[in-house]
């Protein structure tokens, strides 16, 4: 496990609090614990993986993924917490919530900047969609962490097409203004929306996409824009309009 000092020069490294180094952290020995445990039955996606693999400057604290084969999650959870053991960190599975479309594991660990207080535990949640399998299955990538105990591990991502269509299917349907900046991210790579990807996303809400529409439901994230992301942007936050105006380039 790293010391304290280790955290910290990982922190000003990667421009992160102290409390988000930690996390990222753990996010990499639980990512490379799973992907030691299966392989593309389980599809990495969200916020952290366009952060982790396609260089997105928004750190994220949940680990998201889809279910596209079998895999025992209870087991799959303890074997994490085995593993964590071996960096000599004491975890464990603090709930496990089953619903028909997902699975929410909430995993808490005695990282780096644990002191014996609860409130200094670090909290690692798991989020498994169940609701549909990847469109475009998924592909090998390699995350190379900077921490030293760390090696380069392989993860099965989602194709950056389909998360971008989760995205706009995330702007449509709650209120986050992270989305609309991880949108903004992937449009200004020069992906393009794919309409019959969203439209198959959409589908469970009864809803179709509409560019009007969209475009609408970004506007009204404006108000919890700096609240959203200031803590989450690594570097300066881009004006929400300037943001606008350029995923609308994008859509035209």
């Amino acid at each position: 496990m790293l010391n304290y000092d280790e955290l910290a020069d990982a922190a000003r490294m990667k421009r992160l609090s102290l409390v988000n180094a930690e996390k990222d952290y753990l996010q990499d020995v639980v990512l490379l614990s799973i992907y030691s445990h299966v392989g593309d039955e389980l599809v990495f996606k969200g916020g952290t993986c366009l952060y982790k693999v396609f260089g997105l400057n928004r750190f994220s604290e949940d680990l998201d993924f889809t279910l596209a084969g079998k895999v025992g999650v209870d087991d799959l959870a303890d074997k994490i917490v085995r593993d964590i053991g071996l960096l000599n960190m004491k975890g464990a599975v603090k709930e496990t919530k089953k619903y028909a479309n997902e699975i929410n594991v909430r995993m808490i660990f005695n990282g780096p900047l644990y002191n014996g207080g609860r409130e200094t535990q670090c909290f690692i949640p798991l989020n498994i969609s169940l609701r549909e399998k990847p469109v475009y299955g998924a592909k090998r990538e390699t995350i190379k962490s900077m921490y030293t105990e760390i090696p380069d591990f392989d993860v099965f991502a989602m194709h950056e097409e389909e998360i971008l269509a989760e995205k706009v299917r995330a702007v449509m349907t709650r209120n986050k203004p992270r989305d609309v900046y991880d949108l903004w991210f992937l449009l200004k790579r020069g992906m393009t929306i794919n309409r019959e990807a969203v439209n198959r996303k959409l589908k469970p809400y009864d809803l179709a996409f509409d560019t009007e529409k969209l475009l609408l439901e970004i506007k009204r994230k404006r108000q919890l824009w700096n609240m959203d992301l200031r803590n989450l942007v690594i570097g300066k936050l881009p004006d929400f309009d300037e943001v606008v105006e350029q995923i609308e380039g994008g859509l035209y």
